[in-house]
């Protein structure tokens, strides 16, 4: 039973790397950004987190063949749409003096949905193996909720530091991401 937990949360942790990595991105790019803000992006990214799993195991029965091979390639376009869009911001904000990035609902929503779609495929190869999504999907909402929120202070940090060249920064960091998924399905 405690093996169990163990590889469950070893797994809720390998989930929410990606979440954890693009809030620290959000948080470069983001100078102004409140902890308000912060635990925003950790509940968005933890909830996709919790319900993913949930939602994969559902639909286990059902489309068996797409998750294995759509789920990477649709969640590398997203993050590098971000990423771009991140980018271009920071072109603009250079040439208009205008503020960075900002957190809106548009784009934590579809980074929370990029960010968690590797967590709908493992709750569907969980369920399809005959096991419960149950315990992951409690695992990765929590471990992922109070790692965004670290990670989007903690970006904050080195974003003040670094100042407007930190939205480039988050916006590559984005990119390599979106090219880590890529590598990985070749």
């Amino acid at each position: 039973m405690f093996g169990e937990y163990l590889a469950a949360a070893a797994t809720a942790a390998s989930l929410a790397m990606d979440a954890f990595s693009v809030s620290i991105c959000i948080g470069l790019c983001h100078e102004r950004l409140r902890l308000r803000e912060a635990f925003i992006l950790g509940a968005a990214f933890g909830l996709f987190q919790f319900f993913m799993p949930l939602l994969g195991g559902e639909i286990a029965e059902h489309l068996s063949g797409f998750f294995d091979s759509w789920t990477p390639w649709i969640a590398a376009a997203l993050i590098i749409w971000v990423a771009v869009n991140m980018i271009r911001e920071a072109r603009d904000c250079e040439k208009g003096g205008g503020s960075c990035m900002t957190v809106t609902l548009k784009n934590v929503v579809m980074l929370a949905f990029a960010t968690s779609l590797d967590a709908l495929a493992v709750g569907f190869s969980i369920e399809s193996t005959g096991g419960s999504a149950l315990i992951l999907a409690i695992l990765a909402g929590i471990i992922t909720f109070s790692l965004s929120i670290f990670g989007a202070l903690v970006g904050k940090r080195f974003g003040t530091a670094f100042g407007k060249r930190a939205e480039y920064l988050g916006g590559g960091v984005l990119l390599a991401i979106a090219a880590k998924i890529i590598f990985d399905v070749l």
